[in-house]
């Protein structure tokens, strides 16, 4: 094998890959030297780990096999202007013979053991393509990693493309498909690796890392190529066909209708709220004339619900200047009572919380606004949500400043117990008390502190919060679990690690969140209160963070995911006892929904578990709500693939 007139070692994979040979495009920017693999006959590679020479599309490519360890490698200076330039595009052919048994590498120089890691593209046993870069040396917060959405085909040809923008862009595309695109945490640059660059391996890791497949050449580039590209070169290849759906085409999704509609945006919010009344027949909802920026303390919203029996019927109940996109004004029904709701507002100069009988139409406010509510519905835990919208808008509300700005953890600011009858609060927990805690991974002193996303559990006896903070100038925060009796006495740190994320009481005891573990990793860690007892939920299928919930009976978890690399939001159910995931739809959102005014599915359920209640926007008139029958699928208790 040689490359750039240099001859090159060997070695392979469980993956049928093919490399084409791609002409240099024409870009902007200042073109540099291509690392290309490339060979012929009379350069065939040799040795025990070569590659064997097999007829491919009328030419002649290399077939690696794992059990040889087949692999090509690049000498330093061949891969020294990728170093020097930091911006890196492989471009490929992939043909699959069969899935991978094991992860494994198409192009790497992603070293397991000396000289650190750098890059690499390879495949998922899922068949799915992922795309690797480490600004560090190692996989900590300086690398990341990107899974595409899309499954390459046993036996087809993919024109594949990756890219690597320092800080700017990373993205995967397949036949000129956009597989994954991340403009997000975008490492600054590559590590200056000492390890060879390989294709069909990843050095130090030949033996685990190899695939089984044909390789014909490929190009390594030192500049970016964008999607216009890689559509032009998949067309020239005649290649253009959408690789595979994760999500299994052939399976019958649930029947799904808009039970609003348009001109006006309608939306529900957050996922652990009950939507539904205790009858299943009446859906909660807020409405709003405009969409796609912050609202002020001038905007209005109008609340209601819509009959699901009498044609899908708006009812007005009233309106709230207390309001979020991603969590609306905490509308919801009361918990015990068959026919009162309550949400949060503003009036006199503070957040209040209304109180609304919709049978008989009389409403009472509390002077206490409301997050998260008991079992029994006679008590809440509210946040300061002036300190909440100071801290991280788009979770508070607009039009009341946070009187302790200035103070990094008040004494007088955390989390209230509010009595819904009487409308008393009581001070339970301060931000004071809490950043004492020691923090095992560092110093919270001159850190700014606050309090969100609350919940109690299912028997009223204790409740969870996130302790989060953020230093100066730093856009991210950290984050810690916490559980408290209702009297906010007795808190334990429950997660320390500082990545949790969406969670849900399982009952009592038991806490299932989207978080990290340094025993089990990224994913739905089901935690034990008060206990060190941690245990991964729905391994090897739930891997995406989503809103998830418990179905009555706690047999089937509720969830759903981000916009995937095709900008799809996909709800599903997840069955506990045989591991089995059902897919409710693949919703798609606009680009234009993203950051503070994005709109994520929140799936919630009725109270007999048998129907689904989505936000979207994939209809075309914005954000609306839908309805998704799942009656069919939890009465079959074994779930379907």
């Amino acid at each position: 094998m040689m490359s750039s007139s240099r001859r090159c070692a060997c070695r392979g994979s469980s993956v049928l890959v093919l490399l084409l040979l791609l002409a240099a495009p024409a870009l902007a920017g200042p073109p540099g030297p291509e690392v290309s693999f490339s060979w012929s006959p009379a350069t065939a590679p040799e040795g025990k780990h070569a590659p064997r020479r097999v007829p491919f599309r009328g030419q002649h490519a290399l077939r690696f096999e794992s059990g040889r360890q087949s692999r090509v490698a690049a000498s330093a200076e061949q891969t020294h202007y990728i170093d020097q330039m930091q911006r890196l595009s492989l471009a490929a052919v992939v043909q699959l013979a069969r899935a991978p048994r094991s992860k494994c590498a198409i192009v790497s120089r992603w070293h397991t053991v000396d000289g650190g890691r750098s890059f690499e593209l390879g495949l998922h046993p899922s068949r799915q393509l992922f795309f690797a870069i480490s600004s560090t040396g190692k996989y900590d917060k300086g690398a990341r990693e990107l899974k595409s959405d899309v499954k390459l085909r046993v036996g087809k040809p993919y024109h594949v493309v990756a890219v690597f923008e320092p800080g700017k862009r990373m993205a995967v595309y397949v036949n000129g498909h956009v597989a994954i695109e991340s403009r997000h945490r975008i490492p600054t640059g590559m590590h200056l690796s000492k390890a060879p660059c390989l294709v069909g391996n990843r050095p130090g890791a030949e033996a685990a890392c190899g695939f089984d497949g044909i390789i014909l050449s490929a190009h390594l580039m030192g500049w970016p190529l964008d999607r216009k590209w890689a559509e032009g070169k998949a067309k020239e290849l005649k290649m253009t066909d959408a690789p595979e759906s994760p999500y299994g085409d052939d399976e019958k999704l649930p029947p799904c209708r808009a039970i609003t509609t348009g001109p006006k945006f309608h939306w529900f919010g957050y996922y652990d709220k009950l939507q539904f009344d205790p009858t299943g027949r009446y859906a909660l909802s807020m409405q709003t004339d405009f969409e796609g920026r912050s609202p002020t303390a001038a905007d209005v919203i109008q609340v209601g619900m819509v009959d699901l029996q009498d044609g899908d019927r708006w009812i007005e109940l009233g309106t709230s200047r207390a309001w979020c996109w991603q969590q609306g004004c905490m509308l919801q029904w009361r918990p015990g009572s068959k026919t009162e709701v309550l949400w949060n507002d503003r009036q006199g100069g503070r957040f209040v919380c209304h109180i609304l009988d919709v049978k008989t139409g009389k409403k009472r406010t509390i002077p206490w606004p409301v997050y998260a509510l008991s079992p029994d519905g006679r008590s809440a835990v509210t946040p300061d949500f002036r300190r909440v919208q100071d801290m991280r808008p788009g979770y508070g509300y607009p039009g009341l400043p946070d009187p302790n700005k200035d103070v990094l953890a008040p004494a007088d600011s955390g989390i209230w117990r509010v009595d819904l009858e009487t409308g008393e609060a009581k001070l339970i927990v301060s931000v004071a008390d809490i950043a004492k805690i020691p923090y095992e991974h560092g110093d919270l002193a001159p850190m700014k502190h606050y309090f969100n996303h609350l919940l109690v559990n299912t028997d009223g006896t204790r409740f969870e919060f996130l302790h989060r903070w953020r230093g100066p100038g730093v856009r991210s925060f950290g984050t810690r679990m916490i559980t408290a009796k209702m009297d906010g006495s007795d808190a334990y740190v429950l997660d320390p690690h500082g990545r949790t994320s969406h969670f849900i009481w399982r009952d009592p005891t038991h806490i299932t969140a989207w978080s990290w573990h340094p025993k089990l990793g990224s994913g739905f860690i089901l935690y034990k209160d008060k206990t060190q007892e941690v245990a991964l939920v729905g391994k090897g299928v739930m891997t995406i963070n989503g809103h998830n919930t418990y179905l009555p009976g706690n047999q089937w978890i509720l969830n759903d995911t981000y916009p995937d690399g095709q900008r799809n939001q996909n709800p599903y159910l997840y069955h506990v006892a045989t591991g089995k995931r059902v897919w409710l739809g693949h919703f798609h959102s606009p680009r234009q929904y993203g950051g503070e005014w994005r709109c994520d599915t929140h799936p919630r359920f009725s109270p007999d578990g048998k129907l689904v209640c989505i936000d979207g926007v994939h209809g075309g008139n914005g954000r609306q709500l839908y309805l998704i029958d799942i009656a069919d699928i939890v009465a079959n208790p074994q779930g379907k693939k």
